[in-house]
């Protein structure tokens, strides 16, 4: 039995041993996201650069917010281009991270005919046991007669011995 089930083991400690690795690399692949979600201009920062450039817009009728203006789109810009690595690093990490070996199936700790083999013999065993019960009844019942005449004689010949 021992022997039957050690390549089961031997597979259960193989898909272990996967199973840690793929926890690393989900550790790995969230420590990706933090780290983008960390490096990323948070989005208020951005509005809030956008509308102060929609205002300046607005108000640059003669141009004396021009320098201003080109200000905020630099900012823009340097937001964009960190905004950029950090998605460019986190598709880096979350893309190595999310490399995973597939599973191996278990091996068979069982014959594949076994099924098979098991079904013969229970067919076998039950048609088997019907077949020598139905001839031991058959037996009994041809026998009854004449085990009643020898169970009713010696009483029958005891009455009448007495009589």
């Amino acid at each position: 039995m021992i022997e039957a089930v050690a390549p089961y083991l031997a597979w259960m400690r193989a898909a272990a041993a996967q199973a840690e690795q793929a926890a690393s690399q989900a550790r790995a692949a969230a420590a990706a996201f933090e780290t983008a979600f960390a490096s990323v201009v948070p989005p208020p920062l951005i509005a809030a650069n956008r509308a102060q450039l929609a205002s300046l817009i607005a108000k640059n009728v003669y141009g004396q917010y021009g320098a201003a203006i080109a200000a905020l789109e630099a900012q823009y810009a340097e937001m964009w281009a960190q905004d950029a690595r950090a998605m460019y690093s986190y598709a880096g990490s979350s893309a190595s991270a999310a490399q995973l070996t597939p599973y191996t199936p278990p091996p068979h700790i069982t014959s594949p005919a076994a099924a098979a083999t098991q079904s013969a013999a229970v067919t076998q065993a039950v048609a088997t046991s019907a077949g020598a019960a139905q001839n031991t009844l058959s037996g009994l019942i041809s026998e009854l007669p004449s085990m009643l005449l020898g169970l009713a004689s010696p009483i029958s010949s005891a009455l009448n011995a007495g009589a």
